[in-house]
């Protein structure tokens, strides 16, 4: 997918689309985190590329490749995020804990870029360490605040499973810099099936919509 610039979203009069958001069910059991380098996944996304490389070249691309494509844009953008923080491999087994919220001196963060920065919370709230990926300050205060009924299996699998389908899935979709919340778009399915996730992130409703009207297709109100 081509970066685009983003820094000067225009906001022309166009058309507005509802959405009715699903709040999570009660009852959900916490999971643990999504293991973004788990050897299934990777071996997943080498597959889909030598294949979409090779129908490429026959001339004969499936139109399965566009949902794929974005899963595996989510997934390198998440790699690339965790690369900017210093996260090494070790940082997405199962069973470990973000860095930022293990007890001891404060870490200095100013290099790390503004919307990977971590918040109060982050610091505060034990969690995996790839809640921390997602460059959406607010989103993820969301999710840890929401950590009792959230089913991490379930969003990752939304986010980041390769498999080849023509269903429409729950997405974000990311269009430049990875650490650049303005980059990055949620589908109409993401936010009616996660969207209490964004509830106060005004900047990724804006650069959804600016990205949507690039398109020509109708804002979203949310």
């Amino acid at each position: 997918m081509a970066t685009r610039d983003t820094a000067d979203a225009p906001e022309p009069p166009y058309p507005t689309q509802n959405l009715t958001m699903i709040r999570p069910p009660a009852g959900y059991t916490p999971r643990p985190g999504c293991m973004l380098l788990r050897p299934d996944a990777q071996g997943a996304i080498r597959q889909f590329v030598k294949k979409a490389y090779e129908d490429y070249v026959l001339g004969c691309p499936q139109p399965w490749y566009l949902s794929t494509l974005i899963q595996v844009n989510v997934f390198n953008a998440l790699v690339q995020n965790g690369i900017a923080l210093g996260f090494s491999d070790r940082w997405q087994r199962k069973d470990v804990i973000s860095p930022f919220s293990i007890t001891g001196p404060l870490q200095s963060c100013d290099s790390y870029p503004l919307n990977l920065q971590p918040t109060v919370l982050q610091r505060t709230v034990p969690h995996h360490p790839w809640i921390d990926l997602f460059p959406i300050p607010q989103m993820r205060d969301n999710i840890l605040l929401s950590l009792q009924h959230l089913d991490m299996d379930e969003l990752c699998s939304d986010l980041l499973d390769v498999k080849p389908g023509l269903d429409e899935k729950p997405s974000l979709v990311v269009w430049g810099d990875p650490w650049d919340l303005r980059g990055w778009e949620a589908s109409p399915l993401f936010l009616q099936k996660w969207g209490w996730m964004l509830e106060g992130c005004r900047d990724i409703l804006q650069a959804t919509n600016y990205w949507r009207q690039s398109r020509g297709e109708d804002k979203i109100l949310f």
